[in-house]
């Protein structure tokens, strides 16, 4: 049951990130690039700290081995971060957390993983679920409604970014377990994730100060307008807190099998929903509490051996 502690703190500590990140992405220009880089330095110096506390033995093959998952699971990010821009994070978390689907399925055909009747259904209940509540018709909310068919083509670009990361994450997900299993162990993976998203945070860092240049040449760039002060502040809790949730992640994963583990991470979007409707005041229907329920009773049924 170890995997279970894991897999509870990854889903509250990522489900907080995610609402730190939401709550600066509409407010500062190029805030995708911004957010990979704050959150693959963190990683990045996590990783070497971790590396050099526990000894682990680390070569540039590992790292190698890693570098496809690890490009999956970045460029995942930045969809998700670019979804962030466009659409309610209480609409795109569940979307894209419903890639457990895929997971989950890849783990069972492909592995050979083997689950229960009850765990089968409570993983089509977290499944089914999931996608029910990123349909958010709030029919009070007239004027955001407005607004939205008024940008519906925005909102069909953020719901594509949350389906793209709907894609990645789940294979990148069940490579993972794949690799957990038969190649690399806990720390190595976490260790090689943690340099390579950091070699991609430089390369963000640099194109950042690129396009600055090329800005203030054309003389189109203009300051922040928001306190800096604030968000460089919010942006290093949240990738400080994103950091623990990946390091709780590869331990969930280590001590569980990936067709659970999956599905009960992916639950994290609850825990956003539920801090971007008191921090964000993005709004949720009864049906969507409702669902929230049987969801969390999913879990508690995953997390139980029968």
């Amino acid at each position: 049951m170890t995997w279970v502690v894991f897999a509870a703190l990854t889903v509250i500590l990522w489900g907080t990130s995610e609402t730190i990140f939401k709550s600066v992405s509409n407010n500062e220009k190029d805030s995708v690039l911004k957010l990979i880089s704050y959150n693959g330095l963190v990683l990045g110096i996590c990783s070497l700290i971790y590396m050099v506390i526990t000894k682990t033995e680390m070569s540039f093959d590992m790292i190698l081995t890693y570098l496809p998952v690890s490009l999956i699971f970045i460029t995942s990010m930045f969809c998700t971060y670019a979804a962030m821009r466009y659409v309610k994070v209480s609409i795109t978390s569940p979307i894209q957390n419903s890639a457990c689907a895929l997971s989950s399925i890849l783990c069972i055909l492909i592995l050979g993983q083997e689950v229960n009747v009850i765990h089968a259904i409570a993983i089509v209940a977290i499944i089914i679920g999931l996608i029910l509540i990123s349909i958010n018709k709030d029919e009070n909310d007239c004027e955001n409604e407005e607004k939205q068919t008024k940008s519906r083509k925005v909102f069909l670009i953020g719901i594509g970014f949350a389906l793209m990361y709907w894609v990645l994450d789940g294979f990148g997900s069940f490579m993972d377990e794949n690799l957990l299993e038969e190649t690399l162990t806990a720390d190595q993976l976490f260790i090689s994730y943690g340099l390579i998203y950091m070699s991609v945070a430089i390369l963000a860092g640099i194109a950042l100060q690129v396009i600055k240049y090329i800005k203030k040449q054309k003389g189109t760039y203009e300051e922040e307008i928001v306190p800096s002060k604030i968000f460089r502040a919010k942006k290093l809790f949240g990738a400080l807190v994103e950091t623990s949730g990946q390091f709780t992640y590869t331990y969930a994963y280590f001590f569980g099998d990936g067709s659970i583990v999956a599905p009960f991470i992916a639950s994290y979007c609850i825990v956003t929903m539920l801090f971007s409707r008191i921090f964000l005041k993005e709004k949720l229907s009864i049906r969507q509490y409702i669902l929230i329920g049987i969801i969390l009773i999913s879990l508690i049924t995953l997390s139980v051996e029968i």
